[in-house]
């Protein structure tokens, strides 16, 4: 196979990019966010949440523009600059933190369906668990084959999660009450979200998960 052939086009990029960003997370994270915060502390942390993303994306546009040759990975940086051994950790930590989104994924997943199919409970019973253990060394299976093969798995699964995030917004946006919005916009009548600095810590451990792919 020659070098051009195992090029990745445009699309497949931006689908490559889209997906490892927009993890399992998001599809859970409005009945999280209703069970943690209000309006105001919900807007705080998203605000928090953005900044701090666009940072960590900028520092590694800086890495990448500074150090063009150093190509394999976030955790090259790490080994660069400050030796083997934060190189390791900075790759095994990197690795830990895919495999346990990849967990959160697989069990929101068999957790949604076992409100069709109880079996499944919420995504932690025997046959959840031997279900998702299949479909990921299906994934896995299928990833081997070549970069092809897991630029279209990649591109299937950023459409499966951007269509139904894209109708959500529309029917929110359809349904959308401004006086039900700003009824209560710190949750001062809901003693067990307390106070606004508590709202907003809680609800920032639900929007980092949401972006844990970055």
């Amino acid at each position: 196979m020659t070098g051009e052939s195992r090029k990745l086009g445009l699309g497949s990029l931006t689908a490559l990019v889209v997906g490892s960003m927009v993890g399992g997370g998001i599809f859970s994270l409005p009945q999280n966010i209703a069970a943690r915060a209000d309006v105001g502390a919900v807007l705080i942390g998203w605000g928090i949440t953005a900044v701090g993303m666009l940072a960590l994306a900028f520092v590694f546009q800086g890495l990448a523009n500074r150090k063009p040759q150093l190509d394999g990975g976030v955790y090259v940086y790490a080994k660069a600059g400050l030796g083997d051994y934060m190189g390791f950790s900075s790759a095994w930590g990197y690795w830990i933190s895919a495999w346990l989104g990849n967990v959160g994924y697989f069990v929101l997943l068999f957790s949604t369906l076992g409100y069709f199919f109880p079996a499944f409970g919420q995504g932690n019973t025997p046959l959840a668990i031997a279900c998702a253990s299949g479909l990921l060394w299906c994934v896995h299976a299928l990833v081997l084959r070549g970069i092809k093969e897991a630029a279209l798995i990649n591109l299937i699964t950023t459409v499966a999660k951007l269509v139904p995030i894209l109708l959500f917004i529309v029917i929110v946006g359809l349904a959308f009450d401004r006086d039900i919005f700003t009824r209560d916009i710190w949750g001062r009548s809901n003693p067990q979200f307390g106070g606004v600095l508590e709202q907003v810590r809680n609800m920032m451990l639900v929007t980092v998960f949401v972006f844990i792919g970055i």
